[in-house]
């Protein structure tokens, strides 16, 4: 194996040394920051490699995206998402195929990873200890609740990077980094709990719990979150209105959560008006009618729906949900192939896949390219973890 380093090993080394800092800014450069790093992996070698060994979850996810894309001639939403996902999902491919094309880019992924969650995580604890002292003095006009969004949303990208660094650790011989990996672990959950996201704890809890479960079997517990979660992206908007049927159940939750079930309810009625192709990428960010939850008046679709298979449901319609449901599933089947033989990098893919799976059902939007950006930083992660396993 030769020892020389490439330009995208470089790419992907700067990309990860600034990482803490565009993360705990709001983590909104992080797709320009992927996607330069995905760029620069551009050769033949890379175009040989996807000719030679054609991926069906790659059709299925080109299939998801042109859809999404061929809808805006009819979403109500004229704003650019559908060229701007098209370029974020392009590169940041390009960046997950390139972190783990082989074992030396495998190391310097994880090492990379690593050494970025650390630095983070003390940026992450300033913010939650001092009252947010480096985002204030970048941007000391802006309202609470809009400043507090930048380090929630390095929060989760912190997230992203808590399961693989934490497999590399222990599947180590050395007993420090077994030890550190006890203390990756116990920051992300301390730092899960602050900048006041319940999304965050909720998925960090989930993730760790099934971290520990998947440990018994790998294989069986992958089946079943890709097979869930592609079953809950085809009845959402069915079985979402039954579930919260019960006015005195919505009544008893905390406002943050029964302003929610509001969006849910009223974004299940949009998709029956348009069941079959939807109402268009971004569409909901095109509504102006409004519903109350406990005397607060705000938007049925305050520009997201705050759930990822309704979303899909109300921008794409059937078709789009089909498509959604067929890559959860036959991802989720070919990462449990992938990782029969590898209990810690099993895991990983699982806890990964619980927590985003969820959070992405009670968080952010579908198209909101930092997120995206998260979700393909995680799976190159992924990838450099199981080529990792596999060589050793």
């Amino acid at each position: 194996m030769s020892t020389a380093l490439r330009p995208a090993d470089f790419a992907r080394a700067a990309a990860f040394a600034l990482l803490p800092a565009v993360a705990a800014a709001g983590a909104m450069g992080l797709p320009v920051l992927i996607g330069l790093a995905g760029l620069a992996a551009v050769g033949p070698s890379l175009f040989r490699q996807a000719l030679e060994k054609p991926r069906t979850w790659l059709w299925l996810l080109l299939a998801l995206v042109g859809w999404a894309s061929l809808s805006s001639l009819w979403s109500a939403w004229d704003g650019p998402t559908a060229p701007k996902v098209l370029l974020v999902f392009g590169s940041g491919l390009l960046f997950a195929a390139a972190a783990g094309a082989n074992e030396k880019a495998a190391t310097l992924t994880l090492a990379g990873a690593t050494a970025a969650f650390v630095v983070l995580a003390i940026v992450l604890g300033i913010e939650a200890g001092f009252d947010m002292p480096l985002n204030r003095a970048a941007e000391p006009d802006l309202p609470f609740g809009e400043l507090n969004r930048n380090p929630s949303r390095g929060l989760v990208v912190l997230l992203a990077l808590v399961w693989p660094v934490t497999a590399w650790m222990l599947a180590t011989t050395r007993g420090a980094a077994r030890l550190a990996a006890l203390g990756v672990v116990a920051a992300g959950a301390v730092l899960s709990l602050q900048f006041g996201q319940q999304a965050t704890a909720i998925g960090f809890g989930v993730g760790l719990i099934v971290f520990a479960i998947a440990l018994l079997n790998q294989r069986v517990i992958i089946l079943l979150l890709s097979f869930g979660l592609a079953a809950w992206m085809l009845v959402a908007p069915f079985v979402t209105p039954l579930l919260f049927a019960s006015q005195p159940l919505v009544d008893a939750l905390p406002l943050s959560w029964a302003h929610r079930v509001g969006i849910w309810r009223y974004t299940c009625e949009r998709i029956m008006e348009q069941p079959w192709l939807g109402h268009g990428i971004d569409a909901g960010r095109a509504t102006t009618e409004m519903i109350s939850t406990r005397g607060y008046e705000t938007r049925g679709i305050p520009v997201h729906p705050h759930s990822a298979s309704l979303q899909i449901w109300h921008d794409l319609g059937l078709v789009g949900a089909l498509i959604a449901a067929a890559l959860l599933a036959y991802g989720g089947w070919r990462l449990s192939r992938a990782f029969a033989d590898d209990k810690l990098g099993g895991a990983t893919a699982a806890a990964v896949l619980a927590m985003f799976g969820l959070m992405a059902n009670i968080g952010w939007s579908v198209w909101q390219e930092w997120w995206i950006s998260t979700l393909l930083l995680t799976a190159a992660l992924i990838a450099a973890v199981r080529l990792r396993a596999a060589r050793a």
